[in-house]
This record gives structure tokens, C-alpha cells and sequence, in this order.
């Protein structure tokens, strides 16, 4: 039986699908709309706990605390907060990180340095600690198995909450939660995201499972081309199944969850009315195949044209050239939902082109493949239109 077969989707949960794992997600009145703000995601014994980070140097006080305990390998779990990002603050911003994830700890009695911290929403503002503290507090007493308080809890922009969970027939199990919708274009992570599982994972093996996931999941995704300040990614295995998991089998499950988390991000993009996947094949190597791709994926030409319903192949061919990436455009082959702009240099006609446009107003997802025709190199980006939306939300946005 293969790795694959041997995992199922688990139709409903995320964090809390695996044992051993309970959250909770309160209103502590950190957003002035009175939306849920702050979150707990606990592991009842001691759990391996890796995580990956953004490369932002404006990195906030959360990651670098966070970066800072998780080098233990050893945790109890996350507090996050939503509605303020504590980015760029400072040596205050610091002190509130350190003693948020503190308040958690003794809130649980979980010993001190076995909590990390996340936080999301508007930089440049220092925590009310006053409600950090209270929230704490409530959301302790709140834990439970539900995992749909603390979905709402980590959201800022998002419309909707993002969850996955798979199960494999060994008995273990692994889910994910996350949140995203905007200023997504990372290196090392993408938006806050957590993964937990009840097989018997190390930490060595649960970090390289996760880094090597994350950069073709949360990594392949990319909404705006800007890097947040709190990017994050954590797993927690807690071993509350008693089964070891294989390195592949764990890697596949993973894939599966964080796969799915990803999708999802890009489905609720920022004013998105188009669900996008770009790929680029007969790269030199891959490398050159994934700047490629994203070249295309980040180009606000492109974009706009998509919102358009214009099957613009000029603005994918200089997109690709802008990319510095061998290429040679009387090689170059393009295809929008499997209909030839491009063929080897050669347009398609414009009576072609004119259909294509009718059909795309129809069309809430859009493939786009390019075919270099130099080397075997595959990578796939997903991403969005550029949208009104998407600059009225963000001109305006505070929290």
C-alpha cells in the first residue's frame, strides 16, 4: 500500500482532529469591531515543536521570541492574538511578547518558555497588555476539543476560516489551521499557520518534514509580493497516539494539509475574483522555473488583465523576461485554461483570443502554462487577480 493510500481526509477539524490537542479562541478586545482577537492551541503533555519563519528583517517581536523557544525543540503549545501585529515596537514590543507568552504558560501550568507567541493585524502598535492578560486568562478556561473559536480568532481580513486534517490508517492523525487573505509573498513561511499531530514525531524530523512542506505549499503562494513582519508556521507532535510515523509518511500528510491551507489563502485573497495557478515547465532547472513563475504570479499587469477576462500573453512573455531566467521567446509556448496564445513564438489568432475572452467572465479559476522548451524544470505558483477590491480594502484598512 502506498503512503498516500493510506491517508484520508478528515471532512471536518483541523488543530484539534489529532488527540491530545485542545484550543480556544476569546474576545479579549484587542479589535475595536469585538470579533474574537485571542487564541490558545494547547498540547495536553509535552510536544516536538519546529517552525519556520519569515525572512523579513522588520521581523516582529513574536517571531523573534518564537524563533528564540522553539530552538529547545520542546513546547506546550501557542498563544496568538490578532489585531495587532507588536511589529516594529521595539524594546516594549519585545518585553510584551516575552510576557504574553509567559501569562500563557502559567495560565495553563505549563512550564515557563513552553509557550510561543504569535500576533497579526496592524504593525507599528504596541499590545494593550491589560486585555492580553485577561484574554489569557479567559481563553484558558475555555480550552475544549472545537477548533472553531480559534479559527476566528487568528482572522484578520480573511472571509472565511481555514482548516484541514488527514488520518492515516495507522491511527495518527495530523491538522492545520491558518489564517491569510493578504500581504502574502514569503521565503521561509507565510501568514501564521499551525500543524499539529498525535504521531511520535522528534523534533529534527518534525522540522525538516515541515521546512521541506513549506516551501512548496505556503512558499508556492503569493497574493501581493509583499513579506509580512509575522509570518509563521509552527508544528506541534505530542505522540498522544503512540505511533511512530515514518519520515514519508509524515511529509505526505503534510503536504496534504498544508496543500489544502494554501489553496484556501488563495481562494480568499484580498478582493480576489479569480483563483490563479501559474505554471512554467521546460525550465533549465527548477530554480530558474519557480522565479519564473512567480515573476508572472506577482506582476501587476498580469493581474489586472485577469481581472479584465484578458487573455493578455505580452504582459506573461515580459513578465518572464523580467524574470532573469534563461529564455528564449521563439521557444516560448503559452496556454490559458488549455487554449494556445503562444505557440513557439507565434500568436494565436485574434478570433481565438476574442473567445478566450468571452469564456474568462465565466471563469472563477485560471490556469496558465508557459512552456520554456530548455531543460526539465517544473514549478507551480498560485495566486490572484488584482481586483478595486483588493485597493479599497487595503487604503483603508486599520485593524
Amino acid at each position: 500500500m502506498s503512503s498516500q493510500s493510506k491517508l484520508a481526509i478528515v471532512r471536518t477539524g483541523g488543530v484539534c482532529v489529532p488527540q491530545g490537542f485542545r484550543s480556544a479562541g476569546v474576545v479579549a478586545g484587542i479589535k475595536a469591531s469585538g470579533n474574537p482577537d485571542l487564541a490558545l492551541i494547547v498540547s495536553d503533555a509535552d510536544a516536538s515543536v519546529a517552525g519556520t519563519f519569515t525572512t523579513n528583517r522588520a521581523a516582529a517581536a513574536p517571531v523573534i521570541v518564537s524563533k528564540e523557544l522553539a530552538a529547545s525543540g520542546n513546547a506546550r503549545g501557542v498563544v496568538v492574538n490578532s489585531g495587532c501585529a507588536n511589529a516594529c515596537t521595539g524594546k516594549q514590543g519585545y518585553a510584551d511578547a516575552v510576557e504574553m507568552a509567559d501569562q500563557a504558560a502559567s495560565a495553563l501550568g505549563a512550564a515557563p518558555g513552553s509557550i510561543l507567541v504569535c500576533s497579526t493585524g496592524l504593525i507599528g502598535s504596541l499590545l494593550p497588555m491589560d486585555k492580553v492578560r485577561a484574554g489569557i486568562a479567559a481563553a484558558a478556561a475555555d480550552l475544549s476539543d472545537d477548533d472553531e473559536a480559534v479559527m476566528k480568532a487568528i482572522m484578520t481580513t480573511d472571509t472565511k476560516p481555514k482548516r484541514s486534517a488527514v488520518e492515516h490508517s495507522d491511527g495518527w492523525r495530523l491538522g492545520g489551521i491558518c489564517k491569510g487573505a493578504g500581504m502574502i509573498a514569503p521565503n521561509m513561511a507565510t501568514m501564521l499557520a499551525f500543524i499539529t499531530t498525535d504521531a511520535v514525531v522528534d523534533s529534527r524530523a518534525l522540522q525538516s518534514a515541515l521546512s521541506e512542506i513549506v516551501e512548496v505549499t505556503f512558499n508556492s503562494v503569493t497574493i501581493d509580493g509583499d513579506k509580512s513582519t509575522n509570518d509563521t508556521v509552527l508544528a506541534f507532535a505530542n505522540g498522544a497516539s503512540g505511533v511512530e510515523a515514518s519520515i514519508d509518511d509524515l511529509v505526505i500528510a503534510m503536504h496534504m494539509v498544508s496543500r489544502s491551507l494554501a489553496e484556501q489563502i488563495v481562494a480568499d485573497g484580498e478582493g480576489a475574483t479569480k483563483f490563479v495557478r501559474v505554471r512554467v515547465r521546460g525550465a533549465v532547472h527548477e530554480e530558474d522555473a519557480r522565479a519564473a513563475a512567480r515573476s508572472i504570479a506577482e506582476s501587476s499587469l498580469v493581474k489586472t488583465a485577469l481581472y479584465g477576462n484578458d487573455p493578455n500573453w505580452g504582459r506573461i512573455a515580459a513578465a518572464i523576461g523580467n524574470a532573469g531566467v534563461e529564455f528564449e521567446f521563439e521557444k516560448l509556448t503559452i496556454s490559458l485554461n488549455g487554449v494556445d496564445l503562444l505557440s513557439e513564438g507565434t500568436p494565436a489568432a485574434p478570433e481565438t483570443l476574442r473567445r478566450l475572452r468571452g469564456s474568462l467572465v465565466h471563469e472563477p479559476e485560471v490556469t496558465i502554462v508557459c512552456d520554456l522548451f530548455l531543460g526539465t524544470g517544473i514549478a507551480e505558483i498560485l495566486t490572484t487577480d488584482l481586483s478595486p477590491e483588493y485597493v479599497k480594502l487595503n487604503a483603508h484598512y486599520e485593524t
